[in-house]
């Protein structure tokens, strides 16, 4: 019940709550990334449910130049990326279906799942944050995030996102905060 009725209308729900509560935010984040890289949205190709491709919104952190991460970002939108405030538009993605708060991260379309059985991945919709963000963010390598999200689309339950929620803050503030998390 709670996989298939509650948890999109628990997604529909706060995803109109938090565009509210973080317009302010998202304007002052959208002029930041405008000035830094002469664009406010991002928008790039995924498979979500069933393989079905959408456009993934993020607020612009990178210049459209070839170099190194330091030549395509600024230190604004360093932070904004490390804050995770670039990933707000995808509240747009929730609102419309492509996306869940809680959910294996989105593959970019094409991309390769090594040996994995990638179809177990389309079963559910992707997320903004993931059992595999909860553990480390991005300290966590491609096959264990794999493996992650192989184990949460086999078991999805209320008590499980919250916990997911909460832990992937937790990872947030500590690495934001110069921790190893």
């Amino acid at each position: 019940m709670y996989k298939k009725y509650i948890k999109r209308l628990l997604d529909i729900i706060f995803s109109i709550i938090f565009l509210i509560i973080l317009l302010p935010i998202s304007i002052i984040v959208g002029i930041l990334c405008l000035i830094s890289t002469k664009h406010i949205f991002y928008k790039q190709k995924r498979d979500g449910l069933y393989k079905k491709t959408f456009w993934i919104y993020k607020f612009s952190t990178m210049k459209d130049i070839e170099g190194t991460y330091e030549e395509r970002t600024t230190k604004i939108t360093r932070i904004i990326r490390s804050l995770g405030l670039n990933e707000i538009p995808q509240l747009v993605n929730i609102l419309k279906g492509d996306m869940s708060f809680v959910g294996p991260r989105p593959f970019m379309t094409g991309e390769k799942l090594s040996s994995y059985p990638n179809e177990i991945f389309y079963t559910v919709r992707p997320g903004v944050v993931s059992l595999a963000i909860s553990h480390g963010r991005r300290a966590v390598s491609h096959n264990k995030r794999l493996k992650y999200d192989e184990e949460y689309t086999k078991n999805i339950t209320f008590k499980q996102d919250i916990i997911i929620v909460i832990k992937s803050l937790k990872v947030l503030i500590i690495q934001n905060l110069g921790g190893k998390k």
